[in-house]
């Protein structure tokens, strides 16, 4: 149903519908846009949040985008990127072979068994690799590198790593003490080739597929490997496009896994650092509080400009021709107009000379030195092009030797990168492969007639071919063996996303003595102790997690139900302007907003509060909760509204009666994701919080970490106690939650 539209003269009888929107857009202009403008108006300041507030202009931005430190970090978080994207290949194949199970109660238990991994706290993973794999003496991963002999191979690819010597030297590796392998660590935890929520996702996007379509590709006779390329694998590319996307996104982003694994430098060195931290260790150790509100600016920037991009490529084959070259068209100039601006950006990061001077006389002294170039004999286009693409080739071999770009340098990639975008590659190989000039009539027809004849002659071939006892037996070993791989790949890469679950319970009833004999097998007796011990220690935190969780969803709920009714009922004067500045907050990194939301949590004297963690957590759920629950109320029928209206019902009396019920499985699905997000927060509640009665769970199991770390069994008990309420939550809701999948991926 598409809400009909209301003009102004007919508002005044439907006023009250506004008074949905109203909390929303309180939260979100408080919490979010308000902590946003706040950003940049503080970039342009030296700050401190206290006494020091002095207006520098660009200094900031001049400072930080020529520090070879915040570019290092960027190049740290690409790669970091990028080995997430690599990452992502195998969950494809595991989604794949449980899809092509035959039995539909394996497909459920498959399903079920991906679920709990993937509910576990990431936080609780990366704290398990941290005690139990990469500890240097009895950590598992040392331990498996010399059960298996690994150190002379892990030596020979050292070249390509930049290990240097660390498999030769005497002792064991410290793999996160040591800078020429902690980038290595933060790769390879949790093992690369464990996604359950990659798994799932593509799962549900598989089950779109008739069964008449695999029934025709049988009767074709194709393979498991065509149907995989023609069938399966264009069905998820838009789904593996955008979490590929996302995933770079939430490395740049994102600081809490990092901060857990390496601590707040980022490592020996800053080896891993990344933007997200450099920006909190810039506010809170530094008190550069403007510097760090520029660095949050960039961060929001380049965010969205990534989003933006990413549906770009994504829509692309919905665009007209017209429209293709009308982008094409500014692909180009935009990159001609960053050839011209980098070098001036770079003068006015060496000199005191105004800017806007250099922007002016420098682009025209870069074309009048490509003018005489090409009066001396020169191309003109080679001598655009053989600059920026030298350069290039320049920069990435010293980038792979730990050089860091500097902002010049990323403006001439960012131009060459549009300007191979803007050229309509798939058109130029259409006119140069396909050069064959038309054959005649009577060759058509020759060639015709022969493919014909060679056609029936295939298929007889292929009829005696299936007759024949030996090929069917044949055949039916091969079917054996390829379902045999299918669920033996399965299981490899279940148990090794259960690994962590597994080794978290039965070193919680182990003694550190147990431990350091047998640290992978369960041995007796059991000491139940250790969770009573945790149970103390993590008691109160936990409570209080269980209350934010709660809070924040019953909130954010009742608040984006309001307003997805809002803007699904009806399109009233405003509602189009109110939508669009929801749809930007999707595109806002919400740890952009981290330092003038301290700011402004200290101004209402709500730090160290959990309705400060409660109301911030339903305002940054909001456009998420309100994007899934429009699209669901506008499927609501109309005549149920009209009905209401004949009645003599009112907006509120509708939502009570008709969107309410209806919304179960919806609200379920939503609720349970946002608990899940709330209960996984550590990184605002790490800054906000002060008072240790009041921390959430996450935040007490990293100081669990660091203060009993010697005290094994009591803390694995710990952590999973603050995995337990969660798997149990989402085992109970998981029809709900993969209905929701499963809905998403068939509108879609």
């Amino acid at each position: 149903m598409i809400g009909k539209k209301i003009h102004w003269r007919q508002i005044h009888h439907h006023w009250e519908i506004y008074l949905f929107v109203i909390p929303a857009l309180t939260a979100l202009g408080l919490l979010v846009y308000y902590p946003a403008a706040s950003g940049i108006y503080h970039s342009f300041y030296r700050w401190n949040a206290a006494d020091i507030a002095e207006p520098v202009g660009f200094a900031n931005y001049k400072d930080l985008l020529f520090s070879e430190e915040f570019w290092r970090s960027f190049r740290n978080a690409f790669l970091l990127g990028l080995w997430n994207v690599i990452k992502m290949i195998p969950p494809i194949f595991v989604a794949v072979a449980i899809h092509r199970c035959r039995s539909d109660r394996m497909q459920f238990f498959y399903r079920a068994m991906f679920v709990i991994p993937m509910v576990i706290p990431p936080l609780v993973i990366a704290l398990i690799w941290r005690s139990f794999f990469f500890e240097a003496t009895s950590g598992y991963l040392n331990l498996f590198v010399d059960a298996l002999s690994l150190r002379p191979f892990l030596h020979f690819l050292s070249p390509l790593f930049g290990w240097g010597d660390v498999f030769i030297e005497p002792g064991n590796p410290a793999w996160l003490g040591d800078p020429r392998l902690i980038f290595t660590a933060c790769v390879i935890w949790g093992f690369p080739f464990v996604g359950s929520l990659a798994v799932l996702t593509h799962l549900a996007k598989l089950q779109g597929i008739s069964k008449d379509v695999y029934e025709a590709g049988n009767i074709d006779g194709v393979n498991w490997w065509t149907k995989f390329t023609r069938i399966e694998l264009p069905l998820i590319t838009g789904s593996i496009y955008i979490m590929l996307v996302f995933a770079i996104i939430g490395t740049i982003t994102d600081a809490g896994i990092i901060f857990a694994l390496a601590g707040m430098e980022g490592g020996p060195g800053g080896r891993v650092d990344v933007p997200a931290l450099f920006m909190i260790r810039k506010a809170f150790i530094d008190q550069r509080m403007g510097y760090a509100c520029a660095v949050g600016i960039i961060l929001m920037l380049v965010t969205m400009s990534l989003q933006k991009t990413s549906a770009l490529f994504n829509d692309w084959k919905t665009y007209n021709v017209e429209d293709r070259r009308r982008i094409r068209r500014r692909l180009v100039f935009a990159a001609v107009l960053i050839n011209l601006i980098a070098p001036a950006t770079m003068l006015w990061g060496q000199t005191d000379t105004a800017f806007y001077h250099i922007l002016f006389t420098e682009p025209a002294q870069t074309v009048a030195g490509w003018f005489r170039a090409w009066q001396a004999g020169t191309p003109l286009i080679g001598a655009v092009r053989d600059e920026p693409l030298t350069l290039l080739l320049t920069w990435l071999g010293g980038w792979q030797n730990g050089y860091a770009f500097r902002f010049p340098q990323i403006l001439h990639v960012v131009s060459i990168v549009m300007a191979v975008a803007s050229v309509p590659y798939p058109a130029l190989w259409k006119g140069w492969i396909h050069t064959d000039r038309p054959a005649g009539r009577g060759k058509r027809a020759t060639e015709a007639e022969s493919e014909r004849c060679i056609g029936d002659e295939r298929v007889r071939r292929a009829i005696l071919r299936e007759e024949s006892a030996g090929y069917r037996a044949l055949r039916r070993t091969g079917e054996i063996a390829i379902r045999a791989c299918k669920h033996g790949y399965i299981w490899f890469v279940l148990l090794f996303a259960l690994l962590p679950l597994y080794l978290m319970l039965i070193v919680s009833l182990k003694t550190n003595t147990q431990f350091y004999q047998a640290p992978a097998t369960v041995t007796a007796p059991f000491h139940w102790e250790n969770w009573g011990e945790a149970w103390r220690i993590i008691t109160p935190t936990l409570a209080n997690s269980v209350f934010i969780a709660v809070s924040s969803s019953l909130v954010t709920l009742f608040f984006a139900l309001c307003a997805a009714y809002y803007f699904a009922r009806l399109r009233v004067p405003l509602s189009s302007f109110f939508w669009n500045a929801i749809l930007i907050l999707m595109m806002l990194p919400m740890i952009a907003n981290l330092i003038p939301m301290f700011r402004l949590l200290s101004q209402l004297n709500m730090l160290n509060t959990l309705t400060a963690l409660i109301l911030v957590g339903a305002a940054q759920g909001q456009v998420f909760a309100i994007f899934m629950l429009r699209n669901f109320v506008q499927d609501v029928p109309g005549d149920l509204y009209e009905s209401a209206e004949i009645d003599g019902a009112g907006h509120f009396r509708q939502m009570w009666m008709i969107v309410l019920p209806l919304s179960g499985p919806i609200l379920g699905t939503v609720g349970v994701m946002h608990f899940m997000t709330a209960w996984n927060e550590f990184m605002l509640p790490l800054i906000v919080m002060r008072d240790h009665a009041r921390l959430p769970v996450m935040v007490q199991l990293l100081r669990m970490a660091g203060e009993y770390i010697k005290l094994w069994g009591p803390l694995m008990a710990g952590y999973a106690m603050a995995s337990v309420p969660i798997i149990v939550l989402f085992i109970f809701s998981m029809k709900l939650f993969v209905r929701g999948m499963t809905e998403g991926a068939i509108k879609g």
